[in-house]
């Protein structure tokens, strides 16, 4: 028995060893865990509003001028930054720069040149929801 703990004692301080110094140990648990709740609560937060804009934002179109990776990325789904110029209700077009997640399924879709489905937020022009 007294073996079995030296060996388990073993193993977590070798698994310790392979994850970063500020998630190591108990501390660095909840902290992890923390953390995933927040940003849990925020893609839940960014889901909402991007529901609320679709819902009764003002329709436009935007064309696509470029596309950059930020790097990151949200349940294996890219986060891009989009240049845009957004047109909405016969008004003149203006450039934005917009990040969102966008699938890899749908990726293909976003490239410099494609015309896109906007809603935009009838308070600030500078935050829309694409698709």
């Amino acid at each position: 028995m007294l073996g079995m703990i030296k060996d388990m004692l073993k193993m977590k301080k070798q698994a310790d060893r392979l994850l970063p110094p500020e998630q190591r140990g108990l501390r660095g648990a909840m902290r992890g865990a923390r953390e995933g709740a927040a940003q849990a609560t925020q893609m839940l937060s960014d889901l909402a509003d991007a529901a609320a804009l679709r819902a009764n934002g003002r329709p436009g179109t935007a064309t696509i001028t470029a596309i950059r990776e930020t790097g990151l990325t949200i349940n294996e789904n890219p986060v891009i930054d989009l240049d845009l110029q957004v047109s909405v209700g016969g008004n003149p077009p203006y450039a934005l720069t917009h990040r969102q997640t966008i699938s890899r399924l749908h990726l293909g879709n976003f490239q410099p040149g494609a015309t896109v489905p906007v809603h935009v937020d009838p308070a600030d022009p500078a935050v829309l929801v694409v698709g």
